[in-house]
C-alpha cells in the first residue's frame, strides 16, 4: 500500500474549537490598555488645567474619557471573573 493511499474507515477531526472566534477580543490585556489610556488621559487633562491661556473645558473632556476608560476596565475584570467572557 502506498503513501497516497488511505484506508476510508479513518474518521474526519473534530473541529477545532477556536475556529471562527473573533481576533479582535483581547481578554484582560485590554484592562491594561484601559489603565494605561486613563492615565494618559489624566495627564492630558492636569497638562491643561496648568496652562493658563488653555479652556478647561477639554481638561475636563480628559478626565471624564479617563473615567470612562476605567469604567470599561472594571466592567472588563467582571466579565472575566464571572466567565461571562474569556481571556
Amino acid at each position: 500500500m502506498g503513501r497516497g493511499n488511505i484506508p476510508p474507515d479513518q474518521h474526519p477531526q473534530r473541529p477545532d474549537p477556536e475556529q471562527g472566534r473573533s481576533a479582535t477580543r483581547m481578554g484582560f490585556f485590554m484592562v491594561l490598555v484601559f489603565f494605561f489610556g486613563a492615565v494618559i488621559l489624566i495627564g492630558i487633562g492636569v497638562t491643561f488645567l496648568s496652562i493658563p491661556d488653555q479652556s478647561a473645558v477639554w481638561a475636563y473632556g480628559a478626565f471624564a474619557l479617563a473615567g470612562v476608560c476605567v469604567i470599561l476596565a472594571v466592567r472588563r475584570i467582571v466579565r472575566i471573573s464571572t466567565g461571562k467572557e474569556k481571556y
